[in-house]
C-alpha cells in the first residue's frame, strides 16, 4: 500500500541508521544501481545528449568520486545551462574527493553567477576556492585527525555550455574525444585534457622551473618519477603537507614529512584549462580516472564506444579494463571478480568512466538532473553499514565555530548525524537529488554553537530548514515542505488513499528521543 521511497524515508525510525535498502542487480533509483563492487548508471539524458557513468572499487574505501550536473551552471535560473561533469581520483583516502564532490561544482557556480557567465578564468577560481575550503578543514582537524593532512584528489572537469567544451584538470585523470576523421567514417581518439604527472617530461620540467633552488623536487625511486619522491602527481586538491609548511611536522606520520622547510608550495591546485570549439563530427567525450587508462589505450576506448550500444557502454568500458587487469595477471576475469575490496586494489585501482554524448539520437531534456557516482539514499554509506564510521563526512559546528551567515539567499538543511528525526528530512533531501540546492550543516548536538539557538532557529533542535529567509522546523513537516517546493522524485505514493494511509503512518512514528 506505501510506496519504497516512503518506506526509505521513514526506516530510521525503527530501524539503525546506515543499514542500507536492497542493492543487488535488480534494485534501481534515479542515483543507478549496485552490484557488488560495481555502481552503473547505464543511461541517462543530459541537455544536449546521452551520458552513461559506472564505478569499480577496489580499495578499502572507494577514494574516486564522480558527478554529472545537467543545468543552470549558475545560482540563478536565468543563468547559462551546461553539463557539468567531474571526475575525482582521491589518493591517500576518501575525504578530500568526496569533498571536492560536494563543493566544486557549487563553487563554481558561484562564480559563474558573479561573473554572469562560464570562463576558464571562473573554473580556475572554483577550484581555488574549493583547495581553501579544503585546507580550511584540514586546519581545523589536524590535531586530532593528522591523517587528513596527506589525502588529496586529482580533479578532471568537463563543461558543455553554448557550443563549447571547457576542460579542466589538476592531476592524472584524461579526457578523450571520439570523432569522425575521414570520408569512411572511423573514429580517431583525441586527447584533450593535458596531465600533471612527474612521469611526463614536460612536467618534471616545469617543476623544476618552479623550484630552481631544489635539486630534489623530482626524484626518481623505485623507477618511478615522483615529486620529493613521494607522490607522482604534480597538481591537486588537497596534500596539505606539500602546500602548507605548517602541516609538514608532527603529528603526521615521517613517510609524508620533507626533510627541510619549504617557503612556496611544492604543489598546485589550479587547473590546466582547455577550451574546444564543439563540431558536429565530434561525437561522444569519455571522462575517466587513470585506473581505466592503465589498461586502455585512448584509441581502444573510443572503439569500444563506437561499437557498443550507448545504453551501458561505461559500464563495458569498465569491464573491458577488467579483463586487461586480469589478462595481465595471468587468471581469468571471473576469478578477478571474487576478490575482495583492498586486496583487489594489488590487480586494479579504483575505475571511474563517464561516456557523454553531444549529439542526442532521440531527444534531449531541460529538466535539470543531478546524478553523484555511488550516491545511493544513504550518501555515506554507498556499500553496507560496516563503512559508516569509517568515512569522513561534512564536519559538525559546535560552540567554537563560526556561525553561518543566515539568511543570506543560501537554502540549508540543520541537521545532526545521531537524530532520527534529522535522518529522515536528509534522506528526503537527498532522494530528490537536491545535494547541490540544499546544503547540509551538521551540527554538534552535545556541546552546540549558541548563535544556532540565537540565529538560526529559536527552538534549537534540528533538523531546520532555511528557505527563502525563513526557518522551518519539525521533520514530517520539512518532508512534506521539501517535497512541494522542491524539483525531484515524488517522496509520496501516488493516489488520494495511499497518501492518506502514508500521512497516517508517519504520524505515529515515534522515533528515539532527540540527544
Amino acid at each position: 500500500m506505501v510506496s519504497t521511497t516512503f518506506r526509505r524515508i521513514v526506516s530510521p525510525c525503527w530501524r539503525p541508521f546506515g543499514i542500507g535498502e536492497d542493492s543487488s542487480p535488480g534494485s534501481d533509483d534515479a542515483n543507478g544501481r549496485l552490484d557488488g563492487l560495481l555502481w552503473y548508471k547505464d543511461s541517462g539524458n543530459h541537455i544536449t545528449g546521452e551520458f552513461s557513468m559506472a564505478v569499480v572499487q577496489a580499495n578499502n574505501l572507494l577514494e574516486d568520486h564522480s558527478q554529472l550536473e545537467s543545468g543552470p551552471i549558475s545560482l540563478h535560473d536565468s543563468g547559462p545551462e551546461a553539463t557539468f561533469v567531474g571526475v575525482y581520483d582521491g589518493h591517500g583516502g576518501p575525504e578530500a574527493a568526496r569533498f571536492v564532490n560536494d563543493r566544486l561544482f557549487y563553487n563554481i557556480k558561484r562564480y559563474t553567477s558573479e561573473q554572469r557567465g562560464i570562463s576558464p578564468d571562473v573554473i580556475t577560481r572554483g577550484f581555488v576556492a574549493t583547495e581553501e575550503e579544503f585546507l580550511g578543514l584540514v586546519q581545523e582537524q589536524w590535531k586530532n585527525k593528522p591523517q587528513i593532512a596527506s589525502v588529496g584528489a586529482c580533479c578532471l572537469v568537463g563543461i558543455v555550455c553554448n557550443g563549447l567544451l571547457y576542460v579542466a584538470n589538476a592531476g592524472d585523470s584524461r579526457v578523450v574525444l571520439g570523432k569522425v576523421s575521414n570520408p569512411f567514417k572511423e573514429l580517431k581518439a583525441v586527447q584533450l585534457s593535458t596531465e600533471h604527472n612527474a612521469s611526463i617530461e614536460s612536467v618534471r620540467e616545469e617543476l623544476r622551473l618552479l623550484h630552481p633552488d631544489d635539486p630534489n623536487i623530482v626524484v626518481l625511486k623505485h623507477k618511478v618519477w615522483r615529486v620529493k619522491g613521494i607522490i607522482q602527481v604534480s597538481r591537486s586538491i588537497g596534500d596539505a603537507y606539500l602546500k602548507r609548511a605548517e602541516f609538514n611536522q608532527e603529528p603526521l606520520l615521517p613517510k609524508f614529512r620533507v626533510p627541510e622547510r619549504f617557503e612556496k608550495p611544492i604543489m598546485r591546485a589550479e587547473p590546466t584549462i582547455t577550451v574546444h570549439k564543439i563540431h558536429p563530427e565530434d561525437q561522444f567525450l569519455i571522462f575517466a580516472s587513470d585506473g581505466l587508462w592503465e589498461h586502455l589505450s585512448n584509441q581502444e576506448a573510443v572503439d569500444i564506444v563506437n561499437s557498443c550500444p550507448r545504453n551501458g557502454v561505461a559500464r563495458k568500458l569498465v569491464k573491458a579494463a577488467l579483463q586487461e587487469a586480469a589478462k595481465k595477471r595471468e587468471m581469468r576475469y571471473s576469478d578477478l571478480e571474487k576478490i575482495e575490496r583492498g586486496i583487489r586494489r594489488h590487480f586494479h585501482d579504483d575505475i571511474t568512466v563517464i561516456v557523454v554524448f553531444l549529439h542526442a539520437t532521440n531527444f534531449a531534456t531541460r529538466t535539470p538532473i543531478s546524478v553523484k557516482g555511488v550516491e545511493t539514499i544513504f550518501p555515506e554509506n554507498p556499500f553496507g553499514a560496516e563503512k559508516v564510521k569509517a568515512v569522513s563526512r561534512v564536519p559538525e559546528l559546535d560552540s567554537s565555530s563560526e556561525p553561518v551567515q543566515v539568511f543570506d539567499g543560501s537554502t540549508r538543511l540543520y541537521i545532526s548525524y545521531t537524530c532520527p528525526f534529522a535522518q529522515r528530512a536528509w534522506i528526503a533531501r537527498n532522494y530528490k537529488g537536491l545535494q547541490n540546492k540544499i546544503e547540509l550543516v551538521p551540527i554538534d548536538l552535545k556541546n552546540r554553537p549558541a548563535w544556532y539557538k540565537e540565529k538560526v532557529y529559536s527552538a534549537n533542535k534540528v533538523p531546520a530548514l532555511e528557505h527563502n529567509n525563513r526557518v522551518l522546523g519539525e521533520s514530517l513537516d520539512l518532508i512534506k515542505y521539501i517535497d512541494t517546493n522542491f524539483e525531484g522524485p515524488s517522496l509520496t505514493p501516488d493516489g488520494l488513499e495511499k497518501q492518506v494511509v502514508a500521512d497516517e503512518l508517519l504520524s505515529t512514528l515515534t522515533p528515539s528521543p532527540r540527544l
